[in-house]
């Protein structure tokens, strides 16, 4: 691992540390009653880095192990890697078959039952949107995964022509 790396984990290492002691500290608090009582304005401003960090650590990560393989003569993208990124699309399938099976046999929202169209965005809002995008953030992680395979395969694309 280069020495700019080393520098790059350890600033996001500090960040992410920071906020998951934080995080911790507010849960041991006995003035926290309610889950929504730990995101306090101190929390909420380190929850930003706290997400960048998450990103810059699976960057650099993945750029530096890429690097070694291809230095020991190996191909850079691996068969694991390359299934990775097709088995991320699994939740988006997912999400569009439960969304279409809302649509056929309806999806019921405060007292009411949605068919059809209503029924799929419904469902699509309701489990891709808030669910999978806000509460527990695995299409951001998903979306940014293969974002940086792709980026990574026309590198090296790139790299064998020149």
């Amino acid at each position: 691992m280069k020495k700019y790396e080393k520098v790059l984990l350890a600033i996001f290492g500090t960040f992410f540390t920071a906020f998951l002691i934080d995080v911790l500290f507010r849960l041991g608090d006995p003035k926290v009653k309610e889950p929504d009582d730990i995101f306090d304005p101190f929390t909420r401003i380190l929850s930003i880095p706290f997400a960048i960090s998450v990103l810059g650590i699976i960057t650099v990560l993945v750029n530096a192990r890429l690097r070694s393989r291809r230095e020991a003569g190996l191909p850079p993208i691996s068969k694991l890697y390359r299934a990775s990124f097709w088995l991320s699309f699994v939740p988006f399938v997912l999400l569009l078959i439960n969304s279409v099976a809302s649509a056929i046999n309806g999806s019921s929202f405060l007292y009411e039952t949605f068919y059809g169209g209503e029924a799929f965005w419904l469902t699509f809002m309701l489990t891709g949107v808030l669910m999978f995008s806000w509460i527990i953030p695995v299409f951001p992680v998903l979306i940014y995964w293969q974002v940086l395979y792709i980026v990574n395969r026309i590198r090296i694309k790139r790299a064998k022509v020149k």
